[in-house]
Parts: structure tokens; C-alpha cells; sequence
């Protein structure tokens, strides 16, 4: 036959001769054989890039470097687990389902941390992300795995719910475990533009019956993860049940009611809807109030066992004014937890009109933009697996100050629950997600 004669001849002859003849000197045993080649200098060389051999070679068809080599689609999807420190590295077990999305594509169905060796395998639905970079298509035998080079890969990276999911675990990741930098060492820092406060704020305090107003307000000092309270133990010892999440609450005895604060970014006219929900039978219920800072009480209403609304009609306020929503417990604490979602609309004195949601807004501590130079270093490690260079890590910074600048002027592009400072981690980590050093091997 043609065996050997077609196509065109190997680079090393005397190689493959030589691979040949240990492969039958140790009694055609594949293992061998693999860890022959595998161990060699040549397989676990370096990928510099030597000016004067390039120039020779720059095809590298003689093997003196490590070609440049992208991981595979599989090994992409598990090393972006790894840097959000979410991979479950559990082994064996049930496949991982898999689902069509509102677009027709093909992904995993709920949790995503399993390992891609996991993920169900069906011929007619492959998974989009790792179809895209080349996961064999089970239709045939594989034989070698096709590598390509196409637009639909950057959509998926700039665009793929699982990428932009991944950068918020990271930068979540990265706010909660980066070490917060001292005043003496923010000092000799990068001054960064100035973020909004929130308009939301979450503490315990009272009515002062008398004038109609809150006092004795506190911030509540806790965060879980999912809401405030008073301590890391509940009841706290001084304030009791006090806490708010991103539904409702549980109020503390009669002298400590759970407070969910609304500052007024501007001047304008308020409007407000919602409705208060108490689930269970026992207890006597809650008293839910609504403060302004200006007017006092301007809504009250108790309920036990049942649903009201809260709506109020239009009022005016003044920049920087509060608006309190305060849930007390009537006469006892017990069986007190409710529910209290609460929309506002402000049309302000220019004509814009802002919506302000209790729940989809809630959040947690905001993070302050002044650790960001910290924070991007750590992103770098969790990603890269290196510290930035200064000239990196310059260029980063200015990309952050650009960022929080247009968030802050747009603060309608900041999703929900998120913060300025968050979303510029966000972007940051996706942009090094979608670097070559994080997709190639080299």
C-alpha cells in the first residue's frame, strides 16, 4: 500500500525510529511508552521563545519550545471555578443536568460548581460554552480534538451568563478575602473619585410618640451574608431579634424596632407603594410605620395574620431627607417575623423620575473604592496566579478611576444588591478572564 508515502515526511525520522524500538524493547507496553515521552526534556521543555532559534524556526516544526497552546474547553470552564474558589471537587456521583435557556442554548441546569467531566453528555444538545471551544461532539469516535478559532468564543466570554457569573464570584471573592489596607497605607495611595452613599440604611431605634420622629436610630452592626442583626448571635444581648433582610424582619422588644432607612438623593416628589405582611397566627402581630424626618408619621397600620398595603400618595422632600419605615412588635416580640417590600418613585425638580426598590436594592456593607489597588492585586492572583507588574497595575487603576467615574454618573448601570465599587471588580475580573494569559498555555 501507500502507507508511509503520503503526505509529508515527519520533522525527526531518527525519533520516531527510536520511539519504535524502546516501544518493543519494553514488550510493547503502552504505559511505558507514555511515560517515556512525558518525562522527556523535549515534552516538558519551557514556551520561551529564544530570538535567534525563532528566527530559524518560527513555526517551531522542530519542537525546540513549547507551542502556544489554549486549554481546553472543559479545563477553561473548571479553571474559572477555581479562581472564584467554587469548584466542588468531590468525585463520582450523578451527572450534572442540563437545560435549554430562554436563547435556545444549551447550559448547565442549577448549580455549577461541579467539575465539567461531570456534565451530562447528549448528542443532540451539546453544551454551548463547551461546544464553542471545541468539546468533542460524541456523533463519531474522536480521534483529535478540533481546535479553532471563531467569533462565537468571545460572545461566550464577553457576553455568556456562566463568564459574567464567574467574575462576580471572584470579585465577591476578592472583597472577602483581600486584607483591608490602614489609613497609613491608603495614604500613600491613588485617590479615587468620591461614591454616593446608598439611599438604604439598616438599624434598630424607636418613635418618640411625643414629636412623631425616630430616635435613638443605630445602624445594626452584623452582616451574615443575607441580612442584618445586632450580633453574631441571635437574640443579640442588647437589642434582641433586631433584623432586616432583603423581605422584611423581625423587630426587638418595645424599645428596639427594626428600622429600613431611605435617604432622599435629591429634591422632588415621593410616592410610595407596598405592603406589609405578617405570615403566622400567634403573636399579636406588628405595627409597621412609616417617618418622614420632616412630617413625622405620615402612614400606620397593624396586622396580624394577614396583608396590607402601604401606599402613599405623593409628598414632597428635600435632598438628603430620611424616610423611615419602622417595624415594631406592638406589645410582645413573639412570632414577630414579617415581611415589608416597599417601591418608591421620585420625580425630581428636573423632570427625571427614579425607582428605588426596598428589595432588589438591599444589600450588604458597601466596600470602599479606596482598597481597590489591593483588591485588583488579588484579582490578579486569584486569576493569573501573579502579582501585577507596576505598569499593569497602573493601567488597571486608571481603567478602575474611569469605571467608577461613569458608574457613579450613571448609577442606573449598577445592577441590583451590587455597589459602583463591586461592578468595576466585576468588570475587572472579566476582562482577565478574557485575557490570553488566561486562556493559553504558554
Amino acid at each position: 500500500g501507500e502507507f508511509g508515502k503520503l503526505g509529508s515526511l515527519p520533522s525527526h525520522p531518527e525519533l520516531l525510529d527510536w520511539l519504535a524500538s524502546e516501544f518493543r524493547e519494553s514488550g510493547w507496553s503502552l504505559k511505558s511508552l507514555h511515560y517515556l515521552i512525558l518525562t522527556s526534556t523535549a515534552w516538558r521543555q519551557s514556551s520561551f521563545r529564544d530570538p535567534a532559534r525563532d528566527a530559524i524556526d518560527p513555526e517551531n516544526r522542530f519542537y525546540w519550545r513549547k507551542s502556544l497552546q489554549r486549554l481546553d474547553a472543559e479545563v477553561l470552564r473548571d479553571r474559572m471555578l477555581v479562581a472564584s474558589d467554587t469548584l466542588n471537587r468531590e468525585l463520582f456521583g450523578p451527572p450534572v443536568a442540563i437545560k435549554e435557556d430562554d436563547t435556545g442554548q444549551v447550559i448547565v441546569d442549577g448549580n455549577q460548581t461541579r467539575r465539567s467531566l461531570y456534565i451530562r453528555v447528549r448528542r443532540t444538545q451539546p453544551v454551548a460554552m463547551l461546544q464553542s471551544f471545541g468539546a468533542p461532539v460524541m456523533k463519531i469516535n474522536c480521534e483529535l480534538r478540533p481546535v479553532s478559532t471563531v467569533a462565537t468564543q468571545s460572545l461566550i466570554m464577553l457576553n455568556g451568563e456562566y463568564t459574567i457569573e464567574q467574575a462576580g464570584r471572584v470579585a465577591d471573592r476578592v472583597l472577602r478575602e483581600t486584607p483591608l489596607l490602614n489609613e497609613a497605607e491608603l495614604s500613600r495611595l491613588p485617590s479615587f473619585p468620591q461614591v454616593p452613599q446608598p439611599v438604604w440604611s439598616y438599624g434598630s431605634g424607636r418613635i418618640d410618640e411625643a414629636q412623631g420622629r425616630v430616635i435613638e436610630f443605630v445602624s445594626l452592626p452584623h452582616w451574615t451574608g443575607g441580612q442584618w442583626q445586632g450580633g453574631e448571635n441571635l437574640p443579640d444581648s442588647r437589642i434582641g431579634w433586631v433584623l432586616l433582610n432583603a423581605q422584611g424582619g423581625h423587630p426587638g422588644n418595645p424599645r428596639f424596632a427594626a428600622v429600613r432607612r431611605w435617604i432622599a438623593p435629591a429634591k422632588g416628589l415621593l410616592s410610595i407603594s407596598g405592603a406589609l405582611h405578617h405570615p403566622v397566627e400567634n403573636g399579636d402581630g406588628v405595627r409597621g410605620r412609616i417617618v418622614s424626618a420632616s412630617r413625622g408619621v405620615i402612614g400606620e397600620w397593624n396586622v396580624h395574620h394577614g396583608t396590607i398595603d402601604t401606599m402613599q400618595s405623593e409628598f414632597a422632600v428635600e435632598s438628603g431627607e430620611t424616610i423611615d419605615f419602622v417595624t415594631d412588635c406592638r406589645e410582645h416580640e413573639n412570632s414577630d417575623s414579617f415581611q415589608w417590600t416597599v417601591h418608591l418613585t421620585l420625580k425630581t425638580e428636573d423632570g427625571t423620575v427614579e425607582e428605588f426598590d426596598s428589595s432588589g436594592q438591599f444589600h450588604g456593607p458597601m466596600p470602599d473604592p479606596r482598597q481597590l489597588p489591593s483588591q485588583i492585586d488579588s484579582a490578579w492572583q486569584f486569576i493569573l496566579l501573579r502579582h501585577p507588574s507596576p505598569e499593569e497595575l497602573n493601567s488597571a487603576l486608571r481603567f478602575a478611576e474611569r469605571q467608577l467615574s461613569t458608574l457613579n454618573e450613571h448609577n442606573a448601570n449598577v445592577p441590583a444588591g451590587s455597589s459602583a465599587t463591586r461592578q468595576v471588580l466585576v468588570n475587572l475580573c472579566q476582562m482577565l478572564l478574557n485575557s490570553n494569559e488566561f486562556l493559553y498555555i504558554d
